[in-house]
Formats: C-alpha cells, sequence, structure tokens
C-alpha cells in the first residue's frame, strides 16, 4: 500500500502568505477603519417642497393692513356702526345703563353713536366718563366692551383735570334752556345743594332761576359766582352741568 503523499507550500509562497498576514495585523496599518461616506439629501417629494417654499410655488397674496391713528383710544375701526352691534350683543348691561342715565339716556345714546369724524376718541371718552362717574363698575365694564386703549389715571389727577376742564364754561348759557336743569334731571344736586347750603338754598334756587328780563346774563354770572363761593364743589357740578347740556 503506497503512502500518502505530503504536500510542503515552497518556501517563496509562504514568505509572501507571512508577509501579506502582516500587513493586515502590524500596527502601522492597523485594522481598516469604515469609511465616511457623504450620501446626498433625499429627494422631497413635490407636496412636501411646495409646503417649505410655498412663495416659489404658490401666488401672491396681497394682506390689507389699516393704519391705526394715534389718536384712537378705543378698539373701535367703525365706530358708530361697532357700537350698535355691541349693544345689540350686550343688552343687559346697555339696559341697566339706560336704567341708571333715565332721562339723560337720549343724550347718552347720541354721543354713543357719534362719528370719530365728529367727535375724537378723547373727547367721546371724556363725556362717556363724565357721564358714568357716578358708577364706577359701569364705566369699567364700558371700556372693557369698547377695548379702551388709555391709561388709567389716578383719581386726583382726574379730579384735577376735570375741575380745570369745566372751570371755562360759561353757566348762564343754561339759562336759554332751563327745563334741562330741573330737579327731574339732576336730583343728586339739588340734593347736594341743600345738605351744603341749608337756610340759603332757598336764596341760591330763585338766582338759580331768575328770568332774563330781572337780571341779565351777566349780571346773573356774576351774582352767581358770588353766592357760591363758600361751596365751590356746587359751582363745580353746575359747571359741569351746564358743559353737558350745551356740549362744551
Amino acid at each position: 500500500m503506497n503512502s500518502p503523499i505530503i504536500v510542503y507550500p515552497s518556501t517563496e509562497q509562504q514568505q509572501k502568505e507571512e508577509d501579506s498576514s502582516k500587513m493586515l495585523t502590524s500596527p502601522i496599518h492597523g485594522k481598516r477603519k469604515s469609511s465616511v461616506t457623504f450620501d446626498l439629501p433625499m429627494q422631497q417629494p413635490e407636496a412636501e417642497e411646495q409646503l417649505l417654499s410655498p412663495c416659489a410655488t404658490s401666488p401672491t397674496i396681497d394682506i390689507h393692513v389699516q393704519v391705526v391713528p394715534n389718536t384712537m383710544l378705543v378698539a373701535l375701526f367703525d365706530r358708530a356702526a361697532e357700537m350698535k352691534e355691541l349693544v345689540s350683543h350686550n343688552k343687559t348691561f346697555f339696559l341697566a345703563l339706560r336704567s341708571h342715565l333715565d332721562s339723560k339716556w337720549p343724550r347718552f345714546e347720541n354721543t354713543l353713536y357719534c362719528e370719530r369724524t365728529q367727535m375724537p376718541d378723547v373727547e367721546w371718552m371724556k363725556r362717556i366718563s363724565k357721564a358714568l362717574q357716578g358708577v364706577p363698575s359701569l364705566l369699567e365694564k364700558f371700556k372693557e366692551l369698547v377695548g379702551y386703549l388709555g391709561e388709567e389715571e389716578e383719581e386726583e389727577d382726574v379730579t384735577d383735570a376735570s375741575d380745570h376742564f369745566f372751570s371755562h364754561v360759561t353757566i348762564s348759557r343754561i339759562r336759554q334752556m332751563p327745563e334741562r336743569l330741573s330737579k327731574e334731571a339732576y336730583p343728586q344736586f339739588f340734593i347736594n345743594c341743600q345738605e351744603s347750603m341749608g337756610d340759603e338754598y332757598q336764596g341760591f334756587h330763585q338766582l338759580l332761576f331768575a328770568q332774563s328780563d330781572q337780571l341779565d346774563d351777566r349780571t346773573w354770572e356774576q351774582k352767581m359766582h358770588d353766592y357760591l363761593k363758600p361751596w365751590p364743589t356746587i359751582l363745580e357740578q353746575l359747571q359741569e352741568i351746564v358743559a353737558y347740556e350745551i356740549e362744551e
């Protein structure tokens, strides 16, 4: 029986294999690192591209912006029309206003729906505030409804401004419309007069409603100011009433 033949690699082939093994494991070369790739971004679907760049594919949309004038103190562009909408949507509140103002409601309502071109916001709010000054809660609610943009003044500042504002009023002008200065129209004013003046009230009342043929307006005005010197608050209230009635 023949013995198996064992083939040994040649010295040259063995040397090549050893060199190859050394190259793969030698510290100089080390193991091959993973290659760094710079992949191209994935193509966005057409719908996504439109969302990301709407201006490039969509028509231009014009947006009209209305400039707010610096004289605007309430958030109502068309004040008269928008006030009518506010009244219709807040009937309970405005019924409360009407009940409080009573006979003065028609004049208040005229102010309420007055166009901004006829009466700027500052004067409009001044008249509203004057009419509702006796009921701060209703005034605050009104400001909230119309979106009042003005700054709230300190109570002391408001009083000073009010005194200055009405001090120029010619009170004799109310003599042309005495029915507007009746006890029914301003009951609290006459109550204040009686409580402040006591026995002097009757003389004041007679002077207040003195006929023009008895006293001319200039004399009446001077006598009224002299008579009310001891009661400046009453004079201020009278000036305010006259200003409201003659819309000064």
